[in-house]
């Protein structure tokens, strides 16, 4: 019998073929390993203290309120810019946040508006004497850069030593009575 070259290229071709196309099935179906996300979002709560000249910025609850009964923070960074009101931007952080970049840092991501804000969303803003609560990060940005919520439902001595808390509300949102149960939550009295 005579070897023919043409006779086993057809058979070898397929074999290969096939291996080839059984190599990148097994590659498909294992799935590739998600990239760990290099910062924790800490994105469901943001919080802010104005005054005449700062504006002090929160990610952190417990840090919040610590700033709020003692007026100090463990960690008070200010940042090289300020709001549009000319106030000077303060990082109100954690002992363990102090050196994070501002990248690492969700109130900062906030301000940058570079980081998604989970849902629910709770924010809060306390200004001469009133304390202005968001359920949506939008509606909290609106006031952080016009000063005011563009609507509102107000309660009168509703905060916890008798201050006006104002609710930032959508267009045609009745009464917010989920963020109201929250803030009460957060405060009772």
């Amino acid at each position: 019998m005579l070897f023919t070259p043409s006779r086993y290229i057809k058979p070898v071709a397929i074999a290969l073929l096939a291996a080839a196309v059984s190599a990148c099935a097994s590659t498909a179906q294992t799935p590739a390993k998600p990239k760990a996300p290099d910062v924790a979002l800490n994105n469901t709560d943001w919080y802010q203290v104005r005054t005449q000249d700062q504006v002090v910025v929160f990610d952190d609850y417990a840090v919040f309120t610590q700033y709020l009964q003692t007026g100090q923070a463990p960690v008070l960074k200010p940042l090289d810019k300020k709001d549009n009101f000319g106030r000077t931007l303060i990082l109100g952080l954690k002992a363990e946040d102090q050196n994070l970049a501002l990248k690492d840092i969700a109130a900062a991501r906030f301000l940058e508006v570079s980081l998604v804000p989970g849902n629910p969303f709770y924010g809060e803003i306390r200004k001469d004497g009133v304390i202005y609560v968001f359920a949506r990060y939008g509606d909290m940005m609106d006031m952080y850069k016009t000063g005011e919520p563009t609507f509102s439902y107000t309660e009168i001595g509703g905060g916890p030593k008798g201050e006006r808390v104002v609710y930032g509300l959508m267009k045609e949102e009745k009464k917010p009575e989920k963020q109201i149960a929250l803030f009460h939550q957060k405060y009772p009295h």
